[in-house]
């Protein structure tokens, strides 16, 4: 039976549960991907403001809502390495269930309402993140990328190339993706970079190169975060 006693609980559940599960699941896909080789690993908890910035972890303001992580240096083409890292996450979850569940069994861990929260919260997560789906924001849910993976197919990993340069005989900036087939025409340099960054972004993975007289550099966007 639900009491009015029980709501702070729920709001407990929604602001401290929630969190540490999310936590755990992100830890578990930077975790693998770190003993494979991982550079730049980045856990990123919540959405909207950033209220901390580290080195490893980052906490935005709606620190209850979303997380995701980034990491670089793991092949597109690593097919079992991928797979690994993408199953990291809910793997996490199910193992921090399975222990918790051992303690309360031999009475390490008294049982409490926060108890079967974290096991409700831990599988809620565990089945979104296998369900093979597309999100809103254009990222991918682990389950429909490991799907993928199964199936050798490396599409959803490839990283997309992009390349803006300027054309002396156009006197324009050109943006070209993949391939100087279909460029982009712009008289600005300013904003056929803010249209570069914008695209690139947006086709996470990606690789944006931009050349210029004085030479060239390149900006790498990482794959979807996960």
């Amino acid at each position: 039976m639900i009491d009015f006693i029980d709501i702070p609980k729920l709001f407990l559940a929604f602001f401290v549960v929630l969190p540490v599960v999310s936590l755990i699941h992100e830890f578990g896909h930077v975790f693998i991907a770190k003993l494979l080789g991982a550079k730049n690993v980045k856990i990123i908890i919540g959405s909207g403001k950033v209220l901390l910035n580290t080195k490893f972890i980052e906490i935005r303001k709606y620190y209850f809502y979303y997380g995701f992580c980034y990491f670089e240096n793991i092949s597109d083409d690593s097919r079992w390495r991928n797979l690994l890292v993408y199953s990291g996450g809910f793997l996490a979850n199910i193992l921090s269930s399975c222990l918790l569940i051992y303690f309360v069994s031999h009475e390490h861990v008294k049982a409490t309402v926060f108890t079967y929260q974290f096991l409700y919260f831990s599988l809620y997560y565990v089945f979104f993140s296998l369900l093979p789906m597309s999100y809103p924001d254009g990222n991918y849910s682990d389950g429909k990328i490991i799907y993928h993976l199964l199936k050798r197919n490396h599409r959803l990993l490839q990283q997309k190339r992009f390349q803006l340069w300027y054309c002396k005989d156009s006197s324009c900036w050109k943006l070209s993706k993949e391939t100087r087939k279909k460029v982009k025409e712009f008289e600005d340099y300013d904003k056929a970079y803010a249209k570069a960054l914008k695209e690139a972004r947006a086709s996470r993975p990606s690789k944006l190169e931009v050349i210029k007289e004085t030479g060239s550099r390149f900006e790498i966007f990482p794959r979807n975060p996960i």
